[in-house]
């Protein structure tokens, strides 16, 4: 088996429950009685005194800034947000400008006056801060607003990860609370709340941190063979090695990584049965994969080897080329004797290097058409190679649908994609965010191979909605993907503009024109 580290100190410490305050932010355990709450802080809680003080060397660096944090909003900023009368999910953009302004103020905090890093399990006490389901007011909101002696909000007691401000609005929201939560999702809120306990929980009581790995299997397939239906199907065959202490959380962990090269293989495979011109995954020797607007996730929480799992299940691909391309993409790393590297270090599993096959990557941290407008240039000066397009792009929950304006960063890539016939998978974290992808997809008359819909190599590991009522979303929960131009005469709007600019650029208006 190959093993690679996923989870950074700070994760690895806490579970969802304890950053909730609703099992013991020391031990994660959840105590038969009531809970030992901070008094001064009234955020975090405790399943006895002997772990509150085992944790006040953590928690008095927390403690007074959590409290002050909330001050700069008063009771009538809070009352111009929350009693409006508005419905609630319409809440949610004036409560993400209140987390923005309690997190720059405990950042300034930590940093400039105490010293301290701000970790992310730091800002993740203020990003989960539990909210009532129903008026989605904290328990620091109710007691500014209505009772200043408010200790905490009520919460679910069977997932402990769903909350209420009072048992009116409990009442209001059970039959909610256990209904299934959206299409294509059959698990209820409570559910789903507990299942993310398990899965965190499985991370902490291992006790990982970046030094401890995640498995994945080591073997390789001596023919082509269509990936199964499913996870549940993938992991019943002994092929794909697990660790002798495997669990049905464990492997929901799993598949957070994994989802990277499965996705790409269920992508390749949609390409392949929709478009018969394109080389097929059976007979593919050479492979080259830019995964655009990457960051530091497909990198450093996975690295090389999750993308092994590709060379593994094409038996007859002998090198495959990964460009990552992003503005955000990290390029920097660190190797074992604190030296820089501009690329990450590949150690080929046992199978791979007596195979003789490699993984070869370079990182750009570009918007991937001026990418490739770099490269396209510099090869029609002499400066470089010919640039080769990839036989593949993939985006992983990109969020392109979000994009307004024409000059945003995904028009010119996308237009440059489906202009060079390039296939091209994409991701989204909720059905929501798919579907604006692909009205996104729509605007710029891409060829819709394969609808939006839900992805079967999604990640297992969900993660609950912050700053909004209900809903959870996972890695690559949907999936769909374009080649080519729908419409045959359309003119890439884009390329229209850049044209337009180099002609001016080439132009000398006269200089009334500039008055």
């Amino acid at each position: 088996m190959n093993g690679v580290s996923i989870f950074s100190v700070d994760h690895a410490k806490r579970s969802n429950l304890a950053i909730f305050g609703t099992a013991c932010f020391l031990c994660s355990k959840i105590p038969s009685g009531e809970m030992v709450q901070c008094p001064v802080c009234q955020r975090l809680s405790y399943c006895s005194i002997d772990c509150f003080q085992a944790d006040i060397e953590f928690h008095k660096i927390i403690c007074a800034p959590i409290k002050i944090v909330a001050t700069p909003s008063s009771a009538t900023d809070l009352a111009v947000i929350f009693k409006r009368g508005h419905p609630p999910y319409e809440l949610e953009p004036d409560i993400g400008l209140l987390f923005q302004e309690e997190a720059t103020w405990f950042q300034r905090i930590l940093m400039y006056h105490l010293k301290v890093d701000c970790t992310p399990v730091h800002l993740d006490l203020l990003l989960y801060k539990p909210r009532c389901a129903i008026c989605m007011c904290s328990a620091y909101e109710v007691r500014i607003m209505y009772e200043p002696e408010y200790k905490s909000l009520l919460h679910c007691p069977d997932c402990r990860a769903s909350f209420t401000c009072s048992e009116r609005h409990r009442a209001l929201h059970s039959d909610e609370h256990r209904r299934d939560l959206e299409r294509d999702e059959e698990h209820t809120e409570c559910e789903m709340n507990k299942r993310a306990f398990q899965d965190s929980l499985e991370i902490v009581s291992r006790g990982w941190t970046m030094t401890d790995t995640l498995w994945f299997p080591v073997r390789h397939k001596s023919e082509y063979a269509p990936l199964p239906s499913s996870w549940a199907e993938w992991f019943a065959d002994p092929s794909n090695l697990c660790p002798p202490d495997s669990s049905a959380a464990l492997n929901r962990v799993r598949t957070k990584q994994l989802s990277i090269p499965m996705t790409i293989l269920y992508g390749m495979e949609q390409f392949d049965r929709e478009a018969g011109d394109l080389p097929l995954l059976s007979s593919r020797t050479e492979l080259e994969i830019a995964v655009v607007g990457a960051w530091e996730y497909e990198l450093l929480f996975g690295g090389l080897t999750v993308f092994e799992e590709i060379l593994h299940c094409l038996p007859s691909l002998r090198r495959l080329t990964l460009r990552f391309v992003g503005p955000e993409v990290v390029h920097k790393f660190i190797g074992p004797n604190g030296e820089e590297r501009e690329t990450l270090e590949w150690t080929p599993c046992a199978l791979c290097k007596d195979k003789g096959v490699e993984i070869v990557h370079s990182i750009h941290p570009a918007l991937f058409h001026e990418y490739v407008e770099e490269h396209t240039t510099k090869a029609a000066a002499g400066e470089g190679p010919e640039f080769q397009w990839p036989d593949l792009a993939v985006t992983f929950n990109s969020g392109m649908g979000l994009s307004r304006h024409l000059e945003s960063g995904w028009s010119p890539t996308v237009e440059m994609l489906a202009k060079n016939n390039v296939p091209t998978i994409c991701t989204s974290f909720i059905a929501r965010e798919a579907e604006e992808d692909n009205n996104f997809l729509g605007k710029h008359h891409c060829d819709i191979v394969f609808g939006y819909h839900k992805n079967p190599w999604r990640s297992e590991v969900v993660t609950k909605m912050v700053q909004s009522r209900r809903g959870f979303f996972s890695y690559n929960n949907y999936v769909q993907g374009f080649r080519g131009w729908s419409d045959a005469e359309f003119i890439p709007r884009w390329s229209v503009l850049r044209s337009l600019e180099a002609a001016e650029r080439r132009y000398s208006y006269p200089d009334v024109y500039h008055r």
